[in-house]
């Protein structure tokens, strides 16, 4: 709740300075690729293995400062069968993790901005900010994906691992590097490289040791059994599943299209009262 509070007070704050100053405001829907930096999968960067879409609120009260807040739906995806490292194509993990997602964040352009403008303008920036996600990884297993935090797959709620099975919420940490345009005085394109690092190291449903797959099957059933090695190898007991020393991140490259609502609102305005 402590987190929701500040977000919301961050969102009032300048939504009350665009009450008085000169403002621009803009709504955005985007559509890009996404790849998580996980335990599973290719240890660095790679193409976009899921995707994701976003709307997002901009507005700018000086001109080199904007405040962003987004709201995110997506997929992420990861498997040991695309990375270079022997160990993990040995485990041969393959999680698909749908998340949704609220941002909140600053936004510095490079260039000024004329605060509202109707004409062509630009500018690189980059941006930080505080969000929330939600998250559920999924496993495939008889012909359908289906949910991992359920099956405590690391033995968790077990009598081999007393740890309670993990959250599927975290906060992040949102930051990266765009280029917006204003083509003319309604329409708005703008491109988005994002790194958000998370609080949680379980978007993969991967974080410490293997535990007793027998124990995991009596407890869960077959599913969780299978999720706990699908290597099928009986990989030992207490061998490292995953880096619990690090949490997971994830990448997202975008693309988007918004409307310039000063513009949309006068023309609306005079279409209504002519």
């Amino acid at each position: 709740m402590g987190n929701i509070r500040q977000l919301l007070f961050f969102a009032f704050a300048w939504a009350s300075l665009g009450a008085w100053a000169q403002r621009s405001q803009e709504l955005t829907v985007s559509w890009g690729g996404t790849h998580l930096m996980s335990d599973v999968g290719p240890a660095g960067p790679n193409l976009p293995q899921g995707g994701s879409w976003d709307v997002d609120y901009r507005l700018q009260a000086h001109p080199h400062y904007a405040f962003h807040l987004g709201y995110s739906e997506g997929v992420l995806e990861a498997n040991d069968a695309l990375s270079t490292w022997a160990e993990r194509q040995q485990r041969q993990f393959h999680v698909q993790t749908p998340f949704r997602s609220v941002q909140a964040r600053m936004e510095v352009d490079f260039f000024p901005q004329n605060i509202p403008s109707f004409r062509f303008q630009h500018s690189p920036y980059l941006f930080a900010g505080l969000g929330l996600l939600s998250f559920e990884p999924r496993g495939y297993y008889q012909g359908e994906w289906i949910p991992l935090q359920p099956l405590g797959t690391e033995g968790q709620g077990t009598s081999v691992n007393p740890e309670a099975r993990y959250a599927t919420r975290a906060r992040t940490l949102p930051f990266g590097l765009g280029w917006r345009a204003q083509l003319n005085a309604f329409w708005v394109v703008n491109m988005e490289a994002t790194w958000t690092q998370t609080t949680t190291d379980y978007l993969d449903d991967v974080h410490g040791t293997y535990a007793d797959a027998t124990v995991i099957q009596e407890s869960y059933g077959d599913a969780a059994a299978y999720f706990a090695d699908p290597s099928g190898l009986n990989l030992p007991v207490g061998m490292a599943r995953g880096n619990a020393q690090t949490t997971d991140s994830y990448f997202v490259l975008r693309l988007g299209m918004g409307l310039h609502l000063e513009a949309f609102m006068e023309k609306c305005a005079s279409f209504l009262y002519r």
